[in-house]
């Protein structure tokens, strides 16, 4: 076996261009395959977050008129209201918009992703939060957002896991008052309340 080793490695060295060759498609190949499965594994081989998943369904915005919708925008409070009132196929009608903010710390700012979503929105999801609670009655009153349910990930990268984050504020671009963690909740961005 040692032979055979020595004698390999001779020719590689006779070789060097088509070792270089040799070990750069390997690491390709193993890079992409990677790469590949760890797609493969995060959308289809693990379990979204939410309960009972098969039973959600989403309802995008559509035109009445076929025609195609250029810029979509969201169902109107008023439709929401209506829906919830009256809907009685549902178990449970809750909304939510992507939004786009910064949290600003003292030692700079950081990029994050978050949701609008309706009341309901967590109980719908089944969602359940992993630190501190969700959202309340109180938390739903008229006027600036009051309080914030972080999601996992980013509760991790951007405050390391702390426990202790839960029920102080935090400071958020375009955001006149700074709202109140309550909770980290896994498989979400950050959450944020929307009166509906």
């Amino acid at each position: 076996m040692f032979q055979e080793l020595r004698f390999a490695f001779r020719m590689l060295r006779k070789q060097p261009a088509f070792s270089l060759i040799a070990a750069l498609t390997l690491a390709l190949g193993i890079g992409a395959t990677s790469a590949v499965f760890s797609l493969i594994q995060a959308v289809l081989l693990t379990p979204p977050p939410y309960q009972k998943p098969e039973q959600l369904v989403l309802i995008p915005a559509a035109r009445t008129d076929g025609q195609k919708v250029d810029s979509p925008r969201g169902w109107a409070a008023e439709q929401w209201m209506e829906w919830q009132k009256e809907g009685k196929s549902f178990e449970g009608i809750a909304a939510y918009d992507w939004t786009f903010n910064f949290l600003i710390r003292n030692d700079g700012s950081q990029s994050m992703q978050g949701m609008d979503v309706t009341k309901d929105y967590l109980r719908v999801m089944g969602l359940r939060p992993v630190v501190g609670r969700g959202f309340e009655d109180s938390d739903f009153a008229q006027g600036p957002v009051k309080a914030i349910v972080l999601g996992y990930e980013f509760w991790q990268r951007a405050f390391g896991g702390d426990k202790e984050i839960v029920g102080k504020t935090v400071r958020i671009s375009r955001w006149d008052v700074p709202p109140t963690v309550v909770g980290v909740i896994s498989g979400c961005p950050a959450i944020r309340i929307r009166s509906v």
